[in-house]
C-alpha cells in the first residue's frame, strides 16, 4: 500500500497533461501512486497517460464518462489505496519536493493535514505571484483553537495533503456537477481535522487565466457560489456548530459570494445580472442577519463598498452600461 495517493483529474489538458505528470514522476519520494482519471477526454490526453503507465509502475490509468471535475476527483477517491491523499489539477505542476517536505512534515507531526504555499501564475500578464499562508510553520493548529482558519486558509484542494480517513470516515465528498467544489468541501474538512500544520514554501504551481480554464467563464452557474457556500453553511448547522463559528463563516461566504458579484459586469444579460443580485444577497441575509456587520475587514478592496451593497451595486451596473452605450 503506497503512502500517498494522487488523484489527477484530466479532461482535454493535452496541451498542458505531460508538463504535470513529469513533476510527480520526478518527485524525490518513492512510496506513492498516481491515478490519472481520464474523464471522457476527447483530445490526445490518454496517449500521454499511456506513456507513463508504460514508463513508470507508479502510474495508474481510468477511464470513466465525463462527469466533471468533482465526480473524476470522487473515483480517484474511491479506487486510492494510500493513507493520504492529495488532488493535482492536470493544468498545474508540483515542486520536485512537495510530496517529501508535506509528507515528512505530516508524519513527524501526526498531521490530518498538511497545507503549503502556492505561486500563481497569469500567463496573459506573464507573471508569478507567491501566494503564502498567514500560519505558522511551528504551530498545529485546529478550529477549535484557531477559527480564522475558516477565513484564511485558501480552500483550494490542491495545495493539501490529508489523511484519506477525513474523507471516508466522515462520508465527504466533492459535491457532484458544481463549480466551486472546493469551497463546498474545504470548510468541512478543517472542522474535522484535529491536527493541521503550514509548510512556508511554494510547492504548488497553479495557472489562472489557461483557456477555459472554468474560473474564467461566465455563465448561469455562477449560482453555485450560493450552492456551495450553503453546501457548508448547514454542514456546520448540522454539527450544531453554526452559532460558535458564526463570524468566521460569515466572512468566508460574504468574501466568496463577493468574488462572483464582481464577475456580473461580464455579463450582457442584464436582467439576469438583476435576478441573481437580488437572490445573493437574500441568501446572505437568510443565513446572517446582521450583515453587513463583521468582526473581521470584508473591504480588501478599494472598490468593494459597491459590491457588497446591493443597491449601489445595481446602480453602478447600469451606470456602466449607460456609458457603454454612448461609447
Amino acid at each position: 500500500m503506497p503512502a500517498i495517493s494522487i488523484v489527477v483529474p484530466i479532461y482535454n489538458v493535452e496541451t498542458y497533461l505531460k508538463r504535470c505528470l513529469e513533476s510527480l514522476r520526478v518527485q524525490n519520494f518513492d512510496d506513492y501512486e498516481v491515478l490519472c482519471i481520464n474523464d471522457g477526454c476527447t483530445d490526445d490526453s490518454q496517449s500521454i497517460i499511456d506513456e507513463y503507465v508504460t514508463k513508470d509502475h507508479r502510474f495508474l490509468s481510468f477511464t470513466k464518462i465525463n462527469g466533471g471535475l468533482s465526480d473524476a476527483r470522487n473515483f480517484g477517491l474511491n479506487k486510492s489505496h494510500g493513507e493520504y491523499i492529495m488532488f493535482i489539477d492536470s493544468d498545474d505542476f508540483v515542486e520536485q519536493n512537495m510530496l517529501k517536505k508535506s509528507y515528512t512534515k505530516t508524519i513527524n507531526d501526526d498531521l490530518d493535514m498538511v497545507i503549503f504555499d502556492f505561486n500563481k501564475y497569469s500567463l496573459y500578464n506573464n507573471t508569478k505571484e507567491h501566494i503564502s499562508n498567514d500560519f505558522s510553520e511551528n504551530v498545529i493548529y485546529n478550529l477549535k483553537t484557531t477559527p480564522e482558519l475558516l477565513c484564511y486558509v485558501n480552500n483550494a484542494a490542491w495545495n493539501k495533503l490529508y489523511r484519506k480517513s477525513l474523507f471516508t470516515d466522515n462520508c465527504v465528498t466533492y459535491p457532484f456537477g458544481y463549480r466551486h467544489q472546493d469551497l463546498g468541501t474545504t470548510p468541512k474538512l478543517i472542522y474535522l481535522a484535529k491536527r493541521i500544520g503550514f509548510i512556508k514554501e511554494p510547492l504548488y504551481n497553479y495557472f489562472i487565466d489557461r483557456p477555459n480554464n472554468l474560473t474564467q467563464q461566465y455563465d448561469k452557474k455562477i449560482y453555485h457560489i450560493i450552492d456551495m457556500n450553503k453546501e457548508y453553511l448547514d454542514y456546520y448547522r448540522e454539527k450544531h456548530v453554526f452559532d460558535e463559528y458564526y463570524e468566521q463563516l460569515k466572512y468566508l461566504c460574504i468574501i466568496n459570494v463577493l468574488n462572483s458579484l464582481k464577475k456580473t459586469v461580464n455579463y450582457t444579460d442584464k436582467k439576469f445580472v438583476n435576478i441573481f443580485i437580488d437572490d445573493a444577497f437574500s441568501f446572505i441575509y437568510n443565513y446572517f442577519k446582521d450583515y453587513p456587520k463583521c468582526v473581521y475587514n470584508i473591504f480588501t478592496e478599494k472598490v468593494d463598498h459597491i459590491y457588497l451593497n446591493k443597491n449601489t451595486l445595481k446602480v453602478y451596473l447600469k451606470y456602466r452600461q449607460w456609458k457603454e452605450k454612448k461609447i
